[in-house]
């Protein structure tokens, strides 16, 4: 009798591990590259996005969110190691996280989980390093698997213009050829001209996934999730698109839903002003109003074409029956600036470059299709991941869970503001405010700035010199440097 009733307590016992096991919460972690909020679904007039829209309607979207760095490589390793950039040492493209740290799929890996990485998650340099097939900044004690990317990029075949740069397109055929004689995971492939994803050219292609970035990421994306299916393993994914990074490669059909005279640019002349600091202005490179035009569908149909892949991807986790046990966190790591500030590119302060699409879609959570306005960090998305899974928290990493936002989006917060840092400057948004403070080095003198996000959203006026506002420039000042000291130390 005792021996029959101490099995049944191991059977017993034994189940009730296999439901745990069974039970736990997979996660599909999405990110974009380049992408400011240019989505249709956070308001915007001619972007079209209908994956990511469907997905925020299963989810809550952060309209407030913020990168800690708008560059690739400091954003990516504080996304992953859930720590500022002056905490973690990643303050450029070239640095990388250090080997020993828990990084959030590594804490992930170690709790038994199946972890894997599609595309590009660590800082990958767009577009030299894709086309030479490398892995360069990745972390491989994160991963069980890695899938590298190795693409033509601006040399894939089809219709090439160069915006900007030093027109190299008539040197494509020859460099194609290179390109297919080269082995991959050597070295990255240079091209005259083409500046190293800052040059604005724009390829409209054939819809063939085979030779595109982010059509090679889903479709190993969707490869790995039918796998997890057949062997049931708990998984962690990281599936990274490239676009909507220069240069724009995409079908030519994502192209043609955007006619380029009806694109809404910015004008040179809208942005001009004297009382910036120096370290904040835009480039030198000031294409004419045609090819602003042309830079924007350009922008909008790699993004349409990275929403078309992201949404075969998440139809795959459907069919799959993956869904309703499966985490998904869709990202940008920082935003991008299209003429706004007489800028094309990232590395600035100004809103377009720092504020962030953030959606995220749960097991459990009881809100959805709601946004969420509260200021949040891109630091926040390791400890809300690991509590959303129910794994041991990190007690190395400095961000704040979002889990309870997810249920009460408009919860009483810990945080107030968000704080964002570049080379030589950093910035806080704080309520109505947006404030920015520059050091002073051999070549620029300190500089601030101050704006009423309310009365000048496109960051026009700035106040920081303005006596009526002194107070609050010192009160913001104060917070700032508060902020700094923490992420540095704490």
């Amino acid at each position: 009798m005792l021996g029959t009733v101490l099995s049944a307590m191991m059977l017993a016992t034994l189940a009730i591990e296999t439901i745990a096991v069974a039970a736990k919460p997979n996660v599909l972690f999405i990110m974009a590259d380049d992408l400011n909020t240019a989505l249709s679904g956070y308001g915007h007039p001619q972007c079209k996005t209908p994956n990511l829209d469907k997905l925020a309607k299963t989810g809550v979207s952060f309209t407030r969110a913020y990168c800690q760095y708008p560059i690739c490589g400091p954003s990516r390793a504080s996304i992953m190691t859930g720590q500022y950039p002056d905490k973690n040492g990643v303050l450029d493209n070239g640095g990388k996280v250090k080997k020993d740290r828990i990084t959030l799929p590594r804490l992930f890996r170690d709790n038994g989980y199946w972890v894997g990485r599609a595309g590009k998650i660590y800082h990958l340099g767009v577009p030299g390093e894709v086309m030479g097939g490398l892995s360069a900044s990745d972390h491989a004690p994160s991963w069980d698997y890695v899938y590298n990317l190795h693409a033509m990029e601006s040399l894939t075949p089809g219709k090439a213009e160069d915006l900007t740069g030093e027109d190299s397109t008539s040197k494509y055929p020859e460099l194609r050829e290179e390109w297919k004689r080269r082995k991959p995971g050597i070295k990255k492939l240079m091209i005259p001209g083409n500046h190293q994803g800052s040059d604005q050219v724009v390829v409209e292609t054939a819809d063939d996934n085979r030779l595109l970035a982010d059509g090679m990421s889903a479709d190993r994306a969707i490869e790995l999730l039918r796998a997890r299916a057949v062997d049931k393993k708990p998984f962690f994914l990281g599936v990274g698109f490239l676009r909507p990074h220069a240069p724009y490669v995409a079908p030519e059909k994502d192209f043609a839903q955007y006619d380029y005279r009806e694109m809404k640019a910015p004008s040179v002349a809208e942005y001009a002003k004297a009382d910036i600091p120096a370290q904040a202005n835009g480039n030198d490179m000031q294409p004419d109003r045609t090819k602003r035009r042309k830079i924007r569908r350009g922008y909008y149909g790699s993004v349409s074409y990275m929403d078309r892949m992201v949404g075969r991807v998440l139809d795959e986790l459907d069919r799959l029956g993956l869904r309703e046990n499966t985490i998904i966190v869709f990202v940008s790591d920082h935003g991008y600036l299209l003429g706004e500030h007489n800028a094309w590119a990232k590395s600035k302060l100004w809103e377009e470059s720092t504020r962030v699409p953030l959606i995220i879609s749960a097991p459990g959570q009881s809100a959805s299709a709601v946004e969420c306005d509260h200021f949040v960090e891109l630091v926040d998305l390791y400890p809300t991941v690991v509590e959303l899974a129910g794994l041991p928290a990190d007690t190395g990493t400095q961000g704040l869970s979002l889990a309870e936002l997810l249920n009460t989006p408009q919860a009483v917060f810990g945080r107030q503001d968000a704080f964002i840092q570049v080379e030589g400057g950093y910035g806080l948004r704080s309520g109505k405010w947006a404030y920015m403070w520059y050091s002073a080095t051999k070549k620029y003198e300190e500089g601030f700035m101050l704006f009423d996000m309310d009365k000048d959203p496109k960051q026009i006026r700035n106040l920081a010199a303005n006596p009526e506002y002194a107070e609050t420039r010192e009160r913001l000042h104060q917070r700032l440097v508060e902020r700094k000291e923490s992420a540095k130390n704490g």
